[in-house]
């Protein structure tokens, strides 16, 4: 049976591999796919929990194929009750034993936190209750984002912060899910296609 540390380096072979394939492709990129008309078994190594960003698709970042990951994409990746729930189901129902909470440089959820900070208004409103979720792990990085001339480090350093919370959010409500389990945090690069995952 793997071990998360196993999955793990799995997850980091598989960035490799996708990231050979951007550098060699004309932007195709393919991941494995299960044999036409069989239905392959849901025993997934991993669960991801991921931005929505349609430029942050985990199976294809880390090369897995149907029945791999267990992913759940939401906008900023805040967690809630039920992507506790549905990530409960990945490691005590299917079996997972990693859990990957996945952010992305430039991401929409956190600038627009940023941007936007509480009582003030925008015209993006139904993203408030995604903000408030947010808010906490950021907010230390509110003066620096207002008085910055280049906001992308300070951008960049909120999603980390934002990781950082979402895994220790993670960490606490997953001690009944199995032995073995672990929770480990990473960025992905949209430019350079590169995932770096978060030393703690």
């Amino acid at each position: 049976m793997s071990t998360a540390q196993d999955t793990l380096e799995t997850l980091r072979r598989g960035n490799a591999a996708f990231i050979h394939e951007v550098a060699s492709s004309d932007g195709a990129i393919s991941i494995p796919t299960p044999d036409h008309g069989v239905v392959p078994p849901q025993k997934p190594m991993a669960v991801v929990l991921s931005c929505a960003d349609s430029r942050v698709p985990p199976e294809v970042i880390f090369q897995q194929g149907c029945g791999r990951i267990f992913v759940h994409r939401v906008a900023g990746h805040v967690l809630d009750v039920h992507m506790s729930e549905s990530i409960e189901f990945g490691c005590a129902g299917l079996g997972a034993k990693l859990v990957l909470v996945l952010g992305h440089r430039d991401c929409g959820a956190i600038k627009s936190t940023l941007g936007y900070p509480k009582g003030s208004t925008d015209s993006f409103p139904y993203l408030e209750t995604v903000r408030e979720a947010i808010r906490p792990a950021v907010e230390s990085c509110q003066h620096d984002y207002d008085s910055a001339s280049d906001k992308n480090e300070v951008i960049h350093a909120a999603v980390e912060q934002h990781v950082v919370a979402t895994v220790k959010k993670v960490r606490e409500v997953s001690s009944g899910w199995g032995d073995g389990i672990e929770v480990v945090g990473a960025v992905f690069d949209i430019s350079s296609g590169e995932v770096s995952f978060l030393e703690e």
